[in-house]
């Protein structure tokens, strides 16, 4: 073989190789919840409520608490994209904070998040800042 195929055929072989490895780590590397620009949704706490928010192991108040977020931590929502932020939302127990306007909210909308992946956490959306891309 002389020096220009085996320079070719190594250059074949690579572009082979990146195309099949490129397609691998696109596919595996693509998130579950992604916004519409293909980057996944983040949340975090809201400084209204002093820069906590737990993540839970369910979406209710007696779900053991997993971690808790700060104003400067942040998960990644395994859902978004959808016309609320890291939503759709799952129904549960009630908690109360302080929303991101200052007031005192009641809600029982939960946002499931990536943290413990596979398995599910999650989150109180009127306790949440959330991060769209």
């Amino acid at each position: 073989m002389t020096r220009r195929a085996v320079r070719v055929a190594a250059t074949v072989s690579c572009a082979v190789a990146a195309a099949g490895l490129a397609t691998g780590t696109v596919s595996a590397a693509e998130p579950e919840s992604t916004s519409g620009t293909g980057r996944p949704a983040l949340v975090h706490a809201n400084a209204v409520n002093e820069c906590n928010l737990n993540v839970r192991t369910g979406p209710n108040l007696e779900s053991s608490a997993l971690t808790t977020l700060t104003c400067d931590n942040y998960t990644t929502c395994r859902h978004a994209g959808g016309a609320e932020p890291c939503g759709p939302y799952v129904i549960g127990g009630t908690y109360s904070c302080v929303g991101t306007d200052g007031e005192q909210v009641t809600d029982d909308r939960w946002a499931e998040v990536t943290y413990r992946a596979p398995e599910a956490a999650f989150v109180a959306v009127a306790c949440a800042a959330f991060l769209e891309p």
